[in-house]
């Protein structure tokens, strides 16, 4: 076994049985054919695929980058609107709260009479209301009463007349715009951390 190499023709076997399942040169050219249109359209599909990716992986990166651009801004935003917002709820809303008492009050006049027209409305308000509570109420037609309640505030009521009673706690919900406001913050904060 020096210098000479022997051919091997047996996959001449493989190539001839492959070609006798054709019917004639024809039909194995069609085939071949076939075969060929569509490896080249699986070949275009997977280059089309990985062009498209190509192309749009620095697009689909800005569109991220803006969105974090956007979700820090809207979060630098709001927190620079807090300190205003917390500032309106503690000078604000106890103002309006104050306002907005003698209105309830008068709203809740109004519908203890409409329920029972013939019993007399007590109000119960801070000490120090009592005179504005009844100058306000002076028009009215209901037969009420205002009286002192020294463990009530300014931003606190009761209305009693015979078979029910209405409260007013202002207080209660100025503390819950105060916890609103703070876990609206607190909420935006985490928010703003999680889509950094």
């Amino acid at each position: 076994m020096g210098l000479f190499k022997l051919e091997s023709f047996a996959h001449d076997a493989e190539i001839r049985k492959g070609i006798s399942k054709f019917e004639s040169f024809e039909a194995m050219r069609e085939n071949a054919f076939k075969d060929g249109v569509k490896s080249g359209a699986e070949a275009a599909t997977r280059a089309y695929e990985a062009e498209k990716l190509r192309t749009l992986a620095p697009i689909l990166e800005a569109l991220n980058d803006m969105s974090f651009s956007q979700i820090e801004a809207r979060q630098a935003m709001l927190n620079s609107l807090r300190p205003m917002i917390e500032k309106l709820v503690e000078a604000v809303l106890p103002q309006s709260a104050h306002h907005g008492l003698a209105a309830g009050i008068s709203e809740l006049v109004a519908r203890a009479c409409e329920k029972s027209p013939e019993s007399r409305i007590v109000i119960f308000v801070a000490p120090d209301a009592v005179s504005a509570i009844q100058a306000l109420l002076a028009p009215s037609k209901a037969d009420f009463s205002v009286e002192p309640e020294p463990e009530f505030d300014g931003l606190q009521a009761r209305i009693e007349w015979q078979g029910g009673y209405d409260q007013i706690d202002l207080d209660a919900a100025l503390n819950e715009i105060r916890t609103a406001v703070d876990g609206f913050f607190s909420t935006t904060q985490k928010t703003g951390v999680q889509n950094a």
